[in-house]
């Protein structure tokens, strides 16, 4: 008996571009395999363009309302700020979400400000030994 393939929509795209986004995961919380999973599942939804890719996830809170997570991006800068992300503004809006988070190093907010984003928390760390 034949063994059918399974086929992930997107999957090919992701693998364009997993060892940029290998490289940004701090092992000690994820692992590439569990990376894989998510996008594998859907959980996590990978938009690309040519030269860059942003991984979004959705939350959906007791209230009700949807907030669309950017989980990471790699690529081109210059197409990550003027395509790709208005391509995840636009997927979010018909998910019916009422705001995007992009939670991240410091210099993203420099650079998304002029799209409309501005900071929202801070987050700080300790690391114990």
């Amino acid at each position: 008996m034949a063994s059918a393939v399974v086929s992930v929509p997107g999957w090919e795209e992701y693998l364009r571009f997993r060892d940029d986004l290998a490289g940004m995961l701090d092992l000690r919380f994820y692992t590439l395999e569990w990376l894989d999973g998510e996008v594998w599942s859907g959980r996590i939804r990978l938009f690309t363009e040519s030269k860059s890719c942003i991984l979004v996830s959705l939350k959906v809170y007791p209230t009700g309302l949807k907030e669309c997570h950017v989980e990471a991006a790699a690529g081109e800068l210059s197409e990550l700020v003027s395509t790709t992300i208005r391509r995840v503004e636009e997927w979010a809006q018909h998910q019916g979400c009422s705001t995007i988070v992009i939670q991240s190093r410091e210099g993203w907010l420099k650079v998304m400000k002029s799209s409309g984003y501005s900071l929202h928390q801070t987050a700080i760390r300790k690391e114990l030994s």
